[in-house]
């Protein structure tokens, strides 16, 4: 896999404590991703370094639609004594100049919507995990693929729910997407009940499910407790760093 190196063009807030960075790839125009896939980011000579190793996964969350452009996000710490985002690698893409040229590797992964159109695709995002979704959602139409999407969005509330607007957006302007939002600290977490209620016909449906450890094991169980054959189930982990 070739090295690519691209310059940090833009980098502004998605939600609380939640960050999108913006590379310029204009100067790479065979660079291409599938939706869904994710790439590895190395600063050089970055100004914070920790033990943790010096290059991060990010999930690609814009679509292969948006020329030029390479969006991930992340969700930054919580508040630090000194108020910084918390692990060095953080801090420096946060804090780095515009315009200073990041290695990206990649794309990786196969976290990628299934060819058959005539299967549901049915995303379950928790928090930060809504980065390759968002490329999906949004990647779809731009495609005209035919398949109907629906997303079930879980997040504790709406000012940390990323990318809310788009999401809203992408649902009006197409008829084949549906967003159903599940805010955790007043609706409580996502149960069977709520899923079969937002999904419908479970039998003819693929299902996505993204976000931290603890909550793709939660839906590995409520699939189990609905029935959904395990050839039906994808998970991609988000453990954080």
């Amino acid at each position: 896999m070739a090295d690519h190196y691209f310059p940090l063009k833009e980098r502004f807030k998605v939600a609380e404590e939640t960050m999108a960075f913006v590379f310029d790839i204009s100067g790479e125009p065979n660079f291409s991703f599938r939706a869904g896939q994710y790439v590895e980011v190395f600063i050089k000579n970055p100004p914070y370094v920790d033990e943790k190793k010096d290059h991060r996964d990010f999930s690609i969350a814009s679509s292969p639609g948006d020329k030029g452009i390479l969006m991930v996000a992340t969700r930054l710490s919580r508040s630090t004594s000194s108020g910084q985002a918390g692990s060095a690698f953080k801090r420096s893409l946060s804090e780095i100049p515009l315009g200073t040229v990041c290695k990206i590797e990649g794309p990786f992964g196969d976290f990628t919507l299934h060819e058959n159109p005539s299967r549901k695709a049915v995303f379950i995002a928790g928090g930060i995990g809504i980065t390759p979704v968002r490329s999906i959602i949004k990647d779809a139409p731009e495609r005209k693929i035919p398949h109907k999407l629906v997303l079930i969005y879980s997040n504790r509330n709406p000012e940390g729910a990323a990318f809310l607007k788009d999401l809203s957006d992408f649902e009006k302007m197409n008829p084949n997407f549906k967003l159903f939002l599940r805010m955790t600290e007043k609706e409580g977490h996502l149960d069977a009940e709520y899923i079969k209620n937002s999904v419908g016909d479970l039998a003819n449906a693929t299902f996505y499910v993204v976000g931290p450890p603890g909550m793709t094991q939660a839906m590995a169980k409520l699939f189990e407790e609905l029935g959904v054959s395990r050839d039906d189930m994808r998970f991609e982990e988000f453990t954080g760093y």
